[in-house]
């Protein structure tokens, strides 16, 4: 699908050797960016996040995931106890057409969906591990045959994207913007390889007082009996997330954007995922038996809506910017 690649910092156009890798040379010094059969390995280009790196290729590398269909990528863009992936969705617009790069999706796999929607997909995560994990995975479902050639996979860290400037429709990420240190930088990066009218959209949690105060009373002491001592959980320690619309604002006019998207929704139905998952973890098969719970604070957000004490505290939340 894409034809063109540039190096990661210095923004020149890349060569190809015979046996596929990608390579620059300027005077005596040669970067090297190898091809996994087919999966570019460019995110090795920054040793800086080499130990998040490692850990997330530590987390893909275990267990196997099925072969995929299509109700299985579409049902979650659809399920009724997550109605902030329909709000995405919505927002996203028609992706017919439209060349969508998919940043840190590690083996979120319903994005699958959009190549069933007429998308043309790059998708990718700063693990190797899980690029070619993700690419296996496409190449064992159902969609191998109808959509092999609208899709494509590849190391990269999000700080230093390795495509020229207005190459995407789209630019779309879940619940990593958090993990990034320097938020300008990010979007920077993110506006040159946008098409002009182009726009990013994340998924994350919008800043909520009620939510903060019930970590620090109710969650906290949970986290803190489970700790665990991984080399993933010491990277995610430093994440910041519940973002603020005030303090995005400012990348507007810094980075040179249209607008702001900032679209929160419900608290109860949120909290009440998020704190099942910090007692049993996100397994499918448990997930089913807090459906009625879920749907149950799902009603309670919606009779609460218009009340100003949950205008301020929604919590899931869709955003980004249009350029």
């Amino acid at each position: 699908m894409l034809e063109t690649f540039v190096h990661p910092y210095t923004k020149t156009i890349l060569s190809k050797d015979f046996e596929g890798n990608l390579f620059c040379q300027e005077g005596s010094r040669l970067d090297l960016f190898k091809c996994y059969d087919g999966c570019y390995d460019f995110s090795v280009a920054n040793p800086n996040v080499k130990e998040a790196r490692n850990a997330y290729d530590e987390l893909y590398a275990r267990g196997n995931t099925p072969g995929l269909t299509l109700a299985a990528v579409t049902e979650p863009w659809l399920d009724e106890t997550v109605p902030w992936r329909r709000t995405m969705l919505d927002n996203l617009g028609s992706l017919a057409g439209r060349q969508v790069l998919l940043l840190g999706n590690g083996k979120s796999y319903i994005e699958f969906y959009f190549l069933h929607l007429g998308a043309r997909v790059v998708f990718t995560d700063l693990s190797l591990v899980a690029a070619r994990l993700a690419r296996d995975v496409f190449r064992r479902s159902e969609f191998f045959e109808k959509h092999r050639g609208q899709i494509e996979f590849h190391a990269v860290d999000a700080m230093h994207l390795p495509f020229p400037d207005q190459t995407f429709d789209i630019i779309y990420g879940t619940k990593f913007v958090g993990f990034l240190g320097n938020l300008e930088e990010f979007f920077l990066e993110v506006k040159r390889c946008l098409k002009p009218g182009g726009k990013c959209r994340f998924c994350d949690d919008a800043y909520s007082p009620a939510w903060e105060a019930l970590k620090r009373t109710l969650v906290h002491p949970i986290k803190a009996r489970r700790k665990s001592t991984s080399s993933l959980a010491k990277v995610r320690s430093d994440s910041t997330f519940g973002f603020k619309e005030e303090s995005l604002v400012p990348f507007v006019a810094q980075c040179g954007f249209c607008r702001l998207v900032f679209l929160p929704e419900h608290f109860f139905l949120r909290v009440a995922q998020l704190c099942w998952a910090t007692l049993l973890g996100w397994d499918p098969k448990r997930e089913r038996y807090a459906r009625p719970l879920f749907l149950a604070m799902k009603w309670i957000d919606n009779r609460l809506a218009k009340k100003m004490w949950m205008q301020r505290n929604r919590l899931a939340l869709t955003w980004g910017f249009d350029k």
